[in-house]
């Protein structure tokens, strides 16, 4: 799973994500409450994009899935950057751990294909670490 997540402090992105043809997964605006009224009321600006949907361990495809969206939507994405004042954009990749018994290094390589666009947008890029049974385990 990817998602680009793009914040503003002075700017909403209600209205381009009614107009956009980039296929949106969320957006909210400074004031709103979080959750269904009982959360904090939210500070910023967000717009939120699907990229892919591959699973947590399939890094390489979510990377070149990644590739793809960037390079088909890059010149809308590259309006919306300069029509609204962003203070942070990045890619938020959440893969697995692969670190496990006699593991004890993970390695995950970014290609310079992705970085290149990347950099050419300004989008930053984290890579959202879980174990295996992260989702699995009970609160007490």
């Amino acid at each position: 799973m990817c998602v680009l997540k793009v914040y503003s402090d002075t700017n909403s992105f209600k209205s381009f994500a009614k107009t956009t043809k980039i296929p949106v997964y969320s957006s909210y605006d400074k004031g709103e409450q979080q959750g269904n009224g009982e959360g904090p009321v939210r500070t910023d600006y967000k717009i939120s994009f699907d990229i892919s949907d591959k699973d947590w361990d399939d890094f390489e495809g979510q990377i070149k899935d990644t590739i793809l969206f960037l390079t088909k939507y890059y010149d809308d994405l590259d309006q919306l950057f300069k029509t609204h004042n962003i203070t942070t954009a990045y890619l938020d990749f959440s893969i697995y751990s692969r670190l496990y018994g006699d593991i004890v290094n993970q390695n995950d390589h970014l290609p310079k294909e992705l970085i290149a666009i990347a950099g050419k947008l300004s989008l930053g890029i984290e890579m959202a670490i879980y174990t295996k049974d992260a989702f699995d385990r009970n609160e007490d």
